[in-house]
C-alpha cells in the first residue's frame, strides 16, 4: 500500500510538472499577491467604499488575465478558460468563461461582485456622502452586488487589438416603502503593437446608475446624476534585455446627486451632492532574468479631492441650508514605491510577494457651517503593507492563493490556537 502510494503521488507530480507547461498563472487572486496592498484615497478610515476610483496598477502593468477588465483588448491572449476568481469563502468574486470564437476573436462572459457596490452612498476624501447630506436612509437595498456582464475582443490586423464589455447590475425591495437601483458599466479598449516587445493601450471605463426610494409620506428620492467615467493609459517598452519599462495614467471623476422630492405638506425638497477626481501616475520596471521568475519595483504618485453639500432639513419657500455633513473641499496627496517579485518554487509551484509604502498627505476641508479656512485639518502618515501569495498547477488547473500575510506570524490554529484564515482570497480556473 506504501509503495502504491509513493508511486500514485510520483504520477500526480508528473502530471503537474507537464501541466506547468505553458502560459504564467493568471487571476486577480495573482495580482493581489503581488500588489503590495491597496492603496486608499477616500474616507477617514481610507476606504474607497465601492467608488473604485483608484487603479491597482499592478492590473494593468503585470501581464496577466486581469488585464481585461480595465483594457479588454488583451482577451484575445487570454482564450478557452473558465474560472472563479478572487473568490472570499464560498462567494465568488468573478467568475468568467473566455471562449475562442476564432483564433483572433474571443468571447466573453463573466458574473462579478459589483465595483460600485454602493448606488449612493461614496465617502469623499473627508468621509463624507451625497446620501448622508440629503438624509437618504440607503439600508437595505443600497449594495448593487450582482452584475452580470458580457464582452469581446479581437485583433484586426497585426497590430491592433480591439476589445470591450457591457455588464447590468440591479436590486429591488418591494413594500410600504418600495427601493430599486440599477447600475449600467461599459468599458473598450484599443491597443496598438508597436513592434514585438513594444505597445500601447487605452481604455475608458463608463458607469451610470439610479435609484429610487417611496417613503411612507410619499416622499421620493431620485437621482439627479449618479455618473463614473475613468480613462486609463499604459505602454510596455524593451529597454533592455530582459528588461522592459511600464508606465501608465489613470484619471477618474465619480458624481452622485440625490435629491428628495416635497413632502405632500408642501416642506422643501432635500439634496445632496458629491464629487471625487482622481490623477494616478507612475511607472514599473518589469525584470524577467530567467523563464519563471519576475521582479518588478514601481513608483508612482495618486492625488484625489472632493466635495460635498447638501441640506437636510425641510425649509419652507425653497430656502437652502447648508449641514454639517458636507466636505468644501478636501485633499489627499499619495506619494508609493514597491515591488512585486514571484518566481518558481517548483516547476509545479510559484511563490508570490508584493511590498508598497505609501506616504498619505490629507487636507479636510471645511466640515461645518463655519466657511472659515481655519477649519481646515491637515494630516500625514506613512503607510507600510505586505501581501503574500502561492500558484499552483496540476493537469491543466491553475490554483492561485492570495495568503494572509499574518497566518506567517500566527501560525496553524491547531498548534497556536489563534484563528487566522490561510488566504484572504483564491482563484481556481481550469484552460483547454
Amino acid at each position: 500500500m506504501k509503495n502504491l502510494m509513493k508511486w500514485t503521488s510520483l504520477a500526480v507530480l508528473g502530471l503537474g510538472v507537464v501541466g506547468a507547461a505553458g502560459t504564467a498563472l493568471a487571476t486577480d487572486s495573482r495580482i493581489n499577491g503581488l500588489s503590495g496592498g491597496s492603496m486608499q484615497m477616500t474616507g477617514t478610515t481610507g476606504s474607497a467604499t465601492g467608488a473604485d476610483v483608484l487603479l491597482n496598477e499592478k492590473s494593468v502593468t503585470i501581464r496577466d488575465s486581469a488585464n481585461i477588465y480595465q483594457l479588454p483588448q488583451y482577451l484575445p491572449h487570454y482564450k478557452n478558460s473558465v474560472d472563479s476568481d478572487a473568490t472570499g469563502g464560498s462567494t465568488y468574486g468573478t467568475m468568467n468563461i473566455r471562449y475562442a470564437l476564432s483564433d483572433d476573436a474571443v468571447l466573453l462572459v463573466y458574473g462579478k461582485r459589483s465595483a460600485w457596490q454602493p448606488v449612493v452612498n461614496v465617502n469623499s476624501v473627508a468621509g463624507k456622502t451625497a446620501g448622508g447630506a440629503s438624509g437618504y436612509d440607503n439600508a437595505p437595498v443600497d449594495p448593487t452586488n450582482h452584475q452580470f456582464g458580457i464582452g469581446f475582443g479581437m485583433k484586426a490586423g497585426e497590430s491592433l487589438r480591439l476589445g470591450a464589455h457591457a455588464s447590468m447590475a440591479g436590486n429591488n425591495a418591494s413594500g410600504v416603502k418600495t427601493k430599486s437601483n440599477t447600475l449600467f458599466q461599459i468599458n473598450a479598449g484599443l491597443g496598438f503593437d508597436l513592434s514585438e516587445t513594444n505597445n500601447l493601450d487605452f481604455g475608458i471605463d463608463l458607469r451610470v446608475g439610479s435609484f429610487t426610494q417611496q417613503g411612507d409620506q410619499g416622499d421620493l428620492y431620485t437621482p439627479g446624476s449618479l455618473l463614473r467615467f475613468g480613462m486609463i493609459f499604459k505602454g510596455e517598452f524593451q529597454v533592455h534585455q530582459i528588461a522592459k519599462i511600464v508606465p501608465y495614467l489613470n484619471f477618474a471623476y465619480d458624481t452622485r446627486n440625490v435629491q428628495h422630492a416635497s413632502y405632500q405638506d408642501g416642506s422643501g425638497a432635500k439634496q445632496g451632492t458629491s464629487a471625487l477626481t482622481v490623477l494616478q501616475l507612475g511607472t514599473d520596471l518589469a525584470i524577467q532574468p530567467v523563464e519563471g521568475v519576475l521582479i518588478q519595483p514601481g513608483l508612482g504618485l495618486a492625488f484625489a479631492t472632493s466635495s460635498v453639500s447638501g441640506n437636510n432639513v425641510n425649509v419652507p419657500n425653497g430656502a437652502v441650508v447648508n449641514i454639517a455633513n458636507l466636505d468644501s473641499g478636501s485633499s489627499r496627496l499619495i506619494p508609493y514605491y514597491g515591488f512585486a517579485a514571484e518566481a518558481k518554487a517548483f516547476d509545479w509551484m510559484v511563490l508570490r510577494l508584493g511590498a508598497r509604502q505609501q506616504v498619505v498627505s490629507t487636507t479636510i476641508g471645511n466640515t461645518a457651517n463655519n466657511p472659515a479656512p481655519s477649519n481646515e485639518t491637515h494630516t500625514s502618515a506613512v503607510v507600510n503593507t505586505v501581501t503574500t501569495g502561492m500558484g499552483f498547477k496540476l493537469m491543466g488547473w491553475d490554483l492561485d492563493l492570495n495568503v494572509n500575510p499574518t497566518f506567517f506570524n500566527n501560525g496553524v490554529y491547531a498548534v497556536t490556537g489563534t484563528p487566522t484564515p490561510f488566504a484572504v482570497d483564491w482563484a481556481l480556473g481550469y484552460r483547454w
